[in-house]
């Protein structure tokens, strides 16, 4: 039996990429198998990114949508989608294009090797120098906060195993950080290198403010000390506003 397939993207501001951004995921994913789903999780666009994936989900019923009721964040998008998955394995990537649909194909062939987790890695990454520093540092702080080996990359890119996924919807805490708890409880972790893409669509939301807020809310989150549970809140992991397909 062919394995299967589910593709969460979290999508924010992106109506102008999803018609391409569909186009070339359907390309490339019937090219591994004919079981696959393409969840798109909407957070709280300003724009009409719902509406647009409303309409994929009209043209073809392999795209699942959900709409969150207010902006929760990438990472707790991710998770929301994480409970809706069918798949043997499960791909995330940005809704951008900066992430290349068709590098899934050398993501799973990797995946099948018997890693856990596979990262698609820019060999040159094209961000701002903010955003280079800042990565510097989140990957010393994830060294920090759990036993990630030095050479070890990470990205929002990447390809895991259903047993991973049910590992990490059992994480409740309002805060999420997807690489942080796949950190924690596997190091069966592979990269894969590939070119990075400019941005086709939109800009960064990233800016120094958001970088340190989320440096502190790993450590409050993923430290150690006991007295960081007093600054967790106990917020919900997300809403969902509205959902079709599933």
């Amino acid at each position: 039996m062919e394995d299967s397939i589910s593709v969460v993207i979290p999508v924010y501001n992106a109506a102008n990429s999803l018609d391409e951004l569909y186009q070339r995921l359907i390309n490339t994913l019937q090219k591994i198998t004919d079981n696959f789903e393409i969840i798109m999780i909407d957070d709280f666009s300003k724009d009409n990114s719902y509406d647009k994936i409303l309409q994929l989900h009209k043209k073809d019923n392999r795209i699942k949508a959900i709409k969150l009721a207010k902006n929760f964040g990438q990472q707790n998008a991710l998770i929301c989608g994480f409970n809706y998955v069918k798949g043997d394995f499960v791909v995330t990537l940005d809704d951008d294009l900066q992430h290349r649909p068709e590098d899934i194909i050398a993501l799973y062939k990797t995946i099948k090797k018997g890693y856990e987790v596979v990262y698609n890695i820019p060999v040159e990454r094209k961000y701002s120098f903010y955003r280079k520093i800042g990565s510097k540092i989140t990957n010393y702080l994830f060294a920090f906060i759990t036993p990630k080996k030095s050479e070890i990359r990470v990205s929002s890119f990447r390809i895991m195993s259903r047993k991973l996924i049910e590992k990490i919807i059992k994480y409740k805490a309002a805060f999420v950080y997807i690489s942080v708890i796949i950190l924690k409880h596997t190091d069966n972790i592979g990269n894969i290198y590939v070119s990075h893409k400019n941005r086709r669509y939109g800009k960064s939301n990233y800016n120094i403010l958001k970088l340190i807020r989320l440096f502190i809310k790993l450590y409050i989150y993923h430290g150690n000390l006991s007295i960081l549970k007093l600054f967790r809140s106990k917020k919900p992991q997300f809403i969902i506003e509205d959902k079709k397909g599933f």
